[in-house]
């Protein structure tokens, strides 16, 4: 009896390593399964993140070429014809000279001191405008004193005779003694005979 319950245990032993090896095997398979269904998670997961990777090459990518393409179109387009400029010609401004109808006598007449063109023009009864007709070179403003030389209207140049005084000349011409001082430049009412006095014109010309 003794022997027959020693061979006993042996075979109760043996009975149970199956049951344990199929628990062990299941649980291999077990993890075997979570760490693949891990793997295929982050495979997943890794391909999403590829894809958007590649997307965002593909933008980038995609930029370059757009600037490329730019580039191709203005190195194809055709330059404008240069306009040529029209030269135009400088016109000249004609200034109108004043013009006279006066065709009496004149004489040359010299610039005194404090003498301006407008108080010339009085001395021999003309207007201004007349005056710088007779002298179509002169500037009124650039007047000078013993210097410019003016041709003014005159009734006549008198050469002072023997007896000849002022107030005789002056009424041979129908002028008052004063016009003829002043056309003359006289300070005092005396005259040099062989003297030529410059007789202005008794109405304005």
């Amino acid at each position: 009896m003794e022997y027959e319950e020693r061979n006993r245990k042996p075979k109760q032993g043996a009975s149970n390593t199956p049951a344990v090896v199929l628990v062990i095997l299941f649980a291999i398979v077990v993890l075997l399964l979570y760490a693949g269904w891990n793997l295929m998670s982050d495979d997943a997961s890794n391909i999403v993140d590829m894809k958007s990777i590649d997307s965002d090459l593909v933008q980038v990518d995609e930029k370059p070429v757009e600037e490329e393409d730019e580039d191709i179109v203005e190195e194809v387009t055709l330059p404008e014809p240069e306009k040529k400029e029209e030269k135009k010609e400088e016109v000249t401004p004609v200034v109108e000279k004043p013009t006279t109808s006066y065709k009496g006598e004149t004489s040359t007449y010299t610039v005194k001191a404090g003498e301006t063109f407008f108080a010339i023009a009085n001395k021999f009864n003309t207007s201004s405008d007349n005056l710088q007709a007779l002298n179509p070179d002169v500037n009124p403003s650039l007047i000078k004193e013993g210097v410019t030389k003016l041709k003014v209207p005159v009734q006549a140049v008198h050469t002072v005779g023997p007896g000849d005084i002022l107030r005789v000349v002056a009424n041979k011409y129908g002028i008052s003694v004063e016009a003829l001082m002043a056309a003359n430049g006289k300070k005092k009412n005396f005259a040099e005979r062989g003297e030529k006095l410059l007789i202005p014109h008794k109405n304005k010309i």
